[in-house]
Formats: C-alpha cells, structure tokens, sequence
C-alpha cells in the first residue's frame, strides 16, 4: 500500500476512523520495524495481518491521500508504449511502473508503491520528460506488473525490430520476399540484437512466469512459443516465422550444440544468472516436418531443496517418513509418471539425513544438482556405467546411504535388494499407479516374493496438483451432477466437502492457479503386509490391507486439500486415477 510518511500520523487516523484499533498499530509498526531492509508499507503489514480487508483501506487511502488507486489485475491496465519509457531497474528500485502517457498534456501516470518518495517522482521526471501523474497501489501488484510487463514488452520490441531489420533487408537486396537463407544468413541473423533480446527476454519471462519448460515449435506460418507452468503448456505471443531460423540458432549456439546439424536430435546446456540465482538450461532439439523443435528444461536448484514438511505430506505422514529415513537398513521406493516431483521427494530425504557421519552415494541420470558432502555419480551409458554398474561400484565404497536415480532393470533391482540386506539404506525411483502395485511391478520384474518382503520398508506414491491462488481464492458450488456422480468415494462424501477456485489475477498470471502441491500415498510395508506379500496376495487385498492399517490414497488425500481450499476437485481428477467405492 502506499506511503511511508508520517507513519505513525497514517495510523492515528485509521484508529481515528475505526479501521483498526490502538494495539493493532502498535503491532503493526514494530512489524514494519522487523521487516528492516525489505521495506515493508504500513497498509501492507495490516493487510497481511488481516487487521482490515484490502478494499477499505485502499477507500481510505484514496480519500486520505487525494490520490487515485491503480488496479493492476489485468494486462490491459498497463500500457507497454508507457512502461519502456521508465528503464527496468529504475522501476524495480522505486517500487513504480509507468502505466499510461497522456502526450497532449505531457504526463505520464505512474503507480507507485510510496507516491511521496520525492526522490523517486524527481528522478522519473528527469529520466522520462514527461509530468508525473501519480497513482498508488500495492508493491507486490507492482512487483507482479513489472514481471509481467518488461519481457512482453521486449519480447514484442525485438519482434517488430526484426521485422524492419528483414524488411530493409529485403529491400536492399530488391525482393519482396526472401525466397530462403543460406546458412551463412541464419548464423548472422542469430547475432543480431533483435534475436539476441528476443531470446533473452523469451528465458527472463519464462523464469518469472515459474516455467519448468520452453517449447519452441516450427508450425507452418508460425514459430509456436510454450512455456508448460505448474504442469500445464501456456501459449505464448507467437514471433514472425521469418525469426525462426535465427531464433533456433542462437539457441542452438548458447547451447553448444552443431547449427549445421538439422537433421539429427540434439543435446546441450547453457547457464544463467538471474538476480544472483544460478539457472541450468538443458536444451533438446528434435527435426519435425516444418523445422527443428527445441525443448528447453529450466532446472533452478532452488526448487528442489524443499523441506520434508513443505512438499505437501500430512504431518503423521512426514513424521513416518522420517522415522524410516533414521534405520540403517532397507528399501525405499518412491513411484509415481515423470513430472510428479519424485526427484524433489529424493533430494528432500538426502537433506534430512545428510551428516557427516553418514557417506552417502547417489547415482543419477542425469545428476540434476550437486548436493553439498553428497558424492554423486553421472551414469554414462555410451561407455558401459549404467544404474546397475555403478551401483556394484558404490557397494565397495563402504556406503551407509545409496540412492539410484531409478531401478529400471532386473540386475539393478537385484544389486538394490543386496545392498539393503547387507545393511544400507537405498532410496529409489520406479514406474506404477499407485504404491501398493509396486509389489506387482517387483515380481513381474523377477524378484521373489522372499526378497521384497524383508528389504522393502516404505512405498510413496505421488502427484502435482497445482494449488489455487491465494490472492483470488473463492469458495464455489460444484454442481450436483458431478458431486452424484463420483458419489461416495472411499468412505469421503463429496456433498460436506467445500470447493474453491481460483478467479485468477495479476498474481497468478490470470489462470486461478500459482505453485503446485504433492498428492501422497503412503505404503508402509507392516508385518501384515510383510505375511500378504510372502503370501503372493492379490494387489486389492493389500491394498484394502494398507488402508485398514491407516494408508489413504492419492485421491483421499486430493479431497483432503480439496476441502482445505488448496487445490481444485478438477485438479485432483486430472492426476489421479479415480478410485471405486469399495
């Protein structure tokens, strides 16, 4: 919210005017205090704190202050001609984006975080020409506008300059349109600023939007851009089919990958350093009929480091996993299709019980990131060091922790169970449903019944749901078709679960959604189960054995959230496998 002058005089007047009381300002400003350098507004700190909901205090504010508020909730609500006008770092340094230019009047109207830092209207008149017109809004609308903004901006900047760039080109050279380059042409085209702003702005973007993926798509007419958000593919602006070549090359080029080579896949990798954080780009390309696709996987090393207790486990559920985590010995296997965060569940386990009494050993394809007093192997199938032959390594390095990336084959899956029973603890990845099959998925594989059963200790399921945004979370009425008809579910019935959606905003980039959750299942092998697996029971019958004993499934614990207003009963249905009653 805005301004920070007379903070104390703010205050008194919303105790004056009943918005909050005397003990709630006091609160508020020591928290101000707390928050130091962050800078954290008054009006902020009592929204955050819930002491006055968000539309009073911005009625107050407008009346209090003469100025109007800015509502930044929708890309129209800014004008990308006025946002070039205020350089990037001057916007994000102030807290204020230029959001419309009146030319006849010569005023730039400007929302700002602090309408009263005389400073920064002073410094944004010289830099601009122009008058400022001021508005006020939150700093984190701000923060969000400016995010969004600037990259589209650069991004549509770099377009329309290739465009003239191609059409000088063109004619200087006397033809109307170029009938194809030679590769001399492509390789020039990729250095020239356009493409290199474009391509720059393109990876800035994706990064702010949280992408975990960039897909560049030659169609016919048209160079496809996606970004795949929270697990879904986003369309993105679409530039001119004239930039695919250049654009595909100066990737192939920060990539290291062969700009002659068109016709075969390809491999490569390029860093980034974006405000001080380090961002692995792997890149893959692929010939298709209208060009070459690239897919680029964004991996922050951020994003894996997450705390047991912040990936979305119930708390009984963390506290289990833990408690295994603690032995010296056994198999821990957690399942579930690729994307579902089982290498962030991995490394969130390495971390817990990485100390320096314990040598731990990992061995991954690829090793995605380098975990601190962690020896980690990259497998390297070209020259024989697959899962299976490392491992038969690692078994001689006096190890007290393996993991391995996935167990695959039989042979790894063998030397896995040796290393259990020879007193290691051996966390892996594997491919089924749900957990309970992957007792199943262990004998099809060749593994006797005899073996799982002392060795395996703990099986986790999981998924993604994405989570609903919390700054447009409403609660909703599901309508009573779709609640008859999934009825009863595993004891839950849907008609006493509340539902939310998301009505989307600035915040969540207008999808409802922002970061995702983990839908769990946990399979702990008791020695009831331990007596069904040397039994060779059925699947269902240890699995009804598990949920006797305490197991929910993936979608009991999506309805959980459902209920909780975290996630959507849509989203819950699109990565589960919908059980049946009984």
């Amino acid at each position: 919210m805005a301004t920070n002058r007379g903070k104390r005089l703010l205050g008194e007047e919303l105790v004056r005017a009943g918005i909050i009381t005397q003990e709630q300002l006091e609160f508020a400003l020591k928290e101000q205090q707390k928050a130091g350098e962050k800078k954290e507004l008054l009006g902020e700190i009592i929204v955050r704190a819930g002491l006055a909901d968000e539309a009073t205090l911005i009625k107050f504010l407008e009346k209090h202050f003469d100025i109007p508020y800015a509502h930044l909730g929708r890309r129209e609500d800014v004008n990308l001609a006025a946002v070039k006008l205020i350089p990037e770092i001057m916007a994000r340094n102030f807290r204020a984006i230029a959001i419309d230019i009146n030319n006849t009047t010569n005023k730039l109207v400007v929302a700002m975080a602090n309408p009263f830092d005389i400073v920064a209207v002073d410094t944004i008149r010289a830099a601009t020409g122009y008058e400022i017109d001021k508005r006020f809004s939150q700093a984190k609308d701000i923060e969000n506008a400016i995010d969004r903004s600037y990259p589209e901006h650069a991004m549509q900047k770099s377009m329309e300059e290739f465009a003239e760039f191609k059409a000088a080109e063109e004619k200087e050279a006397g033809i109307a349109v170029a009938p194809g380059m030679q590769r001399e042409d492509v390789e020039s085209d990729a250095f020239k600023t356009p493409v290199v702003q474009f391509v720059d702005s393109m990876l800035k973007d994706a990064i702010q939007k949280r992408a975990s993926d960039i897909h560049v798509e030659p169609r016919e007419g048209a160079l496809s851009i996606r970004y795949r958000v929270d697990g879904i593919l986003v369309e993105m602006p679409t530039p001119p089919k004239k930039m695919q070549s250049a654009i595909i090359t100066r990737l192939k080029l920060l990539c290291g990958m062969n700009i002659a080579e068109q016709r075969l896949p390809q491999d490569g990798r390029f860093n980034l350093d974006l405000k001080g954080k380090a961002i692995d780009i792997r890149v893959a390309s692929s010939p298709i009929v209208h060009g070459e696709k690239m897919v680029l996987r964004i991996l922050d090393s951020t994003s894996l480091f997450v705390k047991m207790e912040d990936l979305g486990m119930a708390e009984d559920n963390v506290k289990e996993f833990k408690s295994i985590l603690r032995q010296s010995y056994g198999l821990v296997l957690v399942t579930g299709p690729t994307g579902s965060g089982k290498t962030t569940t991995l490394y969130s386990a390495l971390s817990f019980i990485n100390t320096p009494d314990k040598n731990i050993v990992t061995i991954e394809d690829p090793v995605e990131y380098q975990l601190q007093g962690i020896n980690q192997i990259q497998t390297k199938h070209q020259i024989g060091l697959t899962f299976s032959a490392g491992l038969r390594t690692v078994l001689r390095q006096d190890p007290d922790i393996i993991m391995i990336g996935e167990i695959r084959d039989l042979e790894t899956l063998e030397n896995a169970i040796k290393a259990s029973l020879t007193g290691h603890l051996v966390l892996s990845t594997i491919h089924t449903n749900d957990a309970p099959s992957v007792v199943t998925r262990l004998v099809h594989m060749g593994l006797e019944p005899y073996l799982i059963a002392p060795t395996l200790s703990l099986v986790i399921a999981q998924r993604l749901a994405r989570k609903i945004c919390r700054s447009c979370r409403t609660e909703i009425q599901v309508p009573s078709e779709v609640v008859e008809q999934f009825g009863k579910r595993n004891d839950i019935d849907l008609k006493h679960i509340t539902f939310f959606r998301g009505k989307g905003c600035a915040r969540c980039d207008f999808t409802g959604y922002k970061g995702r959750t983990g839908l769990f299942e946990f399979f702990c092998i008791t020695k009831r189960i331990r007596d069904l697996i040397l039994e060779m029971a059925p699947e269902d019958k240890m699995k009804k054995a598990a949920q006797e004993e305490g197991m929910k499934t993936i979608f009991q614990h999506g309805l959980e959230k459902v209920n909780q207003g975290i996630t959507t009963i849509e989203e819950v249905l699109r990565v589960t496998v919908l059980e049946k009653a009984g």
